[in-house]
C-alpha cells in the first residue's frame, strides 16, 4: 500500500500490479489500516484511490485462498465490509480513479466511492460465480442501486466481463477518459471539490448518502436538519449578491471535464 498525503488530499495506491493489484491478507489489512486513518483525519478534505501500474484491482487474490482455514473466509469478508462500509461514510470526497481491470473487489470498491474517473480502456465485471465463490462486499447488493437487479443478475451469474462504456451507461462511471488524461482529469475534479465550503459538502454528502436508503418524507427531514440552518449564515450566501463573486464561484465547476 502506498499512502500520499498532500495537504487536504490522501492517495491511497492499490500497489500489486504484476497481479492487477489483487487484494491477498496483506494489502487488505494495510487497505483497512489505511482507510481508518483517512476517515478520522480531520484535515483531509479528498480520497483518491487507485491502482498502481495501468491498473486499478482485480479484487481478491484467490490464489491465496487455498492457503486458507475454514474460519478465515468469514473474517476476511468482515474486514472487507469494514473497509467498505468506511469509504461509504467517510465525511472526505472519495474518487476512484480506474485504469485497467476494475473486477470483483475491485469493482465493489468502486460502489462506495463518490465519484468514479475511468479510462476508456478500463474493463469491468463479477467474474466471481466462475470461480465457485460468491461477492463479498456489495457485489449483490450495492451494485443495484446503481445498475437495477436485472443487469446485475447478469453480470454475477453470468460472470462475463464488460467494457468502459457499458460500465458508464449503468452509472458505474462519472467520467470516461484516455489513459494520458486520467490523472489530469482526476486532478481537475479534486481542485472543484476543495474550492467548495468542507462544511456544506460534508452535510449534502451526509444527506445524499443517508437519503439513499431512507423514503422520501425522511429524506427531506435531513435536508430540514439543524446542520441546514447553520449554512443559512454561510459565506457563499452572503457573497451571492455580488454578481463577479458568483461567476467566481462557478466557475472551476462549469469548465469541469469541458474538454
Amino acid at each position: 500500500m502506498i499512502v500520499d498525503r498532500n495537504g487536504p488530499v490522501t492517495t491511497l495506491i492499490l500497489n500489486r500490479p504484476k497481479v492487477h493489484n489483487a487484494l491477498d491478507r496483506e494489502l487488505s489489512a494495510e487497505l483497512n489500516a489505511a482507510v481508518k486513518q483517512v476517515a478520522f483525519d480531520r484535515e483531509c478534505r479528498v480520497l483518491v484511490l487507485k491502482g498502481a501500474g495501468n491498473t486499478f484491482c482485480a479484487g481478491d487474490d484467490i490464489k491465496e485462498f487455498n492457503e486458507w482455514t475454514p474460519e478465515e473466509g468469514p473474517w476476511q469478508v468482515k474486514l472487507y465490509q469494514e473497509t467498505s462500509n468506511l469509504i461509504d461514510n467517510m465525511w472526505a470526497i472519495t474518487i476512484a480513479a480506474v485504469d485497467g481491470v476494475c473486477t470483483g473487489g475491485g469493482l465493489e470498491l468502486t460502489l462506495v466511492c463518490d465519484f468514479v474517473v475511468a479510462t476508456d480502456r478500463s474493463r469491468w465485471g463479477m467474474p466471481e460465480i466462475n470461480w465457485d465463490i460468491t461477492p463479498g462486499w456489495g457485489g449483490t447488493n450495492r451494485l443495484q442501486k446503481f445498475a437495477g437487479r436485472r443487469k446485475t443478475k447478469e453480470w454475477n451469474l453470468i460472470g462475463g466481463l464488460f467494457d468502459a462504456k457499458t460500465a458508464e451507461r449503468y452509472d458505474l462511471v462519472n467520467r470516461l477518459t484516455t489513459p494520458e488524461k486520467l490523472d489530469a482529469d482526476v486532478q481537475a475534479l479534486v481542485d472543484v471539490m476543495l474550492e467548495k465550503a468542507p462544511t456544506a459538502v460534508r452535510c449534502t454528502k451526509h444527506f445524499l448518502n443517508a437519503s439513499a436508503d431512507a423514503t422520501t418524507s425522511i429524506g427531506l427531514a435531513f435536508e430540514g436538519a439543524p446542520p441546514r440552518l447553520h449554512l443559512a449564515q454561510s459565506k457563499g450566501i452572503r457573497e451571492f449578491v455580488h454578481r463577479d463573486t458568483r461567476d467566481t464561484r462557478r466557475r472551476l465547476a462549469n469548465a469541469l471535464w469541458k474538454g
